[in-house]
């Protein structure tokens, strides 16, 4: 889960967002798997991948266009 503070500048909330991870839902099996193949742990996967982080930012772009002369 992302949680964003009151107190975070844009740049740690573009962070939060970049690394988030959240559970990883493959079977156990799987995980060993990947665990064993790849050498790397596979009880988490990236909260976003690459076209969701594109997706976000094209929506935070079209707010910025649509309001920065003010609402």
């Amino acid at each position: 889960m992302i949680q964003i503070e009151d107190k975070d500048l844009p740049v740690t909330v573009a962070e939060k967002i970049i690394t988030g991870t959240k559970p990883n839902d493959m079977s156990e099996a799987m995980k060993r798997a990947t665990e064993k193949f790849f050498g790397v742990s596979a009880e988490t996967q990236d909260m976003f991948d690459l076209e969701e982080i594109k997706e976000i930012a094209d929506y935070l772009m079209v707010y910025y266009n649509s309001h920065r002369n003010g609402d």
